[in-house]
């Protein structure tokens, strides 16, 4: 382990030693970091790197995004388009947060006459 750190396997020591046992102690590690830092994490990401942010929320939902949709046949027009309006409205921060970013790391560097 890195810097001489222990990892205690804990709930995943019944397992196999080899391929399973390591996941299962990645899995506990990750667990670990996570109750101590994910939210702030997870809060500094979708600041700073909302297109990582959408990444990492767009891994998490289920891959055939239609069975997970299901239902929208159902929906008239109205529905529809409110539903495209408030994922619009979820989404347009991330965007504009990075265009912002953008512009300012494009603007020339800023010389003080006074130095």
């Amino acid at each position: 382990m890195c810097g001489g750190a222990h990892v205690d396997p804990g709930p995943s020591e019944g397992r196999a030693r080899g391929r399973g046992w390591l996941g299962g102690a990645f899995l506990d590690a990750v667990r670990a970091d996570f109750a101590v830092h994910g939210v702030d994490v997870i809060a500094r990401i979708r600041a700073e790197k909302p297109e990582s942010y959408l990444k990492l929320v767009a891994s998490l939902l289920p891959k055939d995004v239609n069975a997970a949709a299901g239902g929208l046949e159902e929906l008239s027009d109205d529905q529809l388009i409110a539903r495209i309006r408030g994922l619009d409205a979820a989404i347009r921060p991330l965007l504009e947060a990075k265009k912002a970013r953008t512009r300012r790391s494009r603007r020339p560097a800023r010389v003080d006459s006074q130095a």
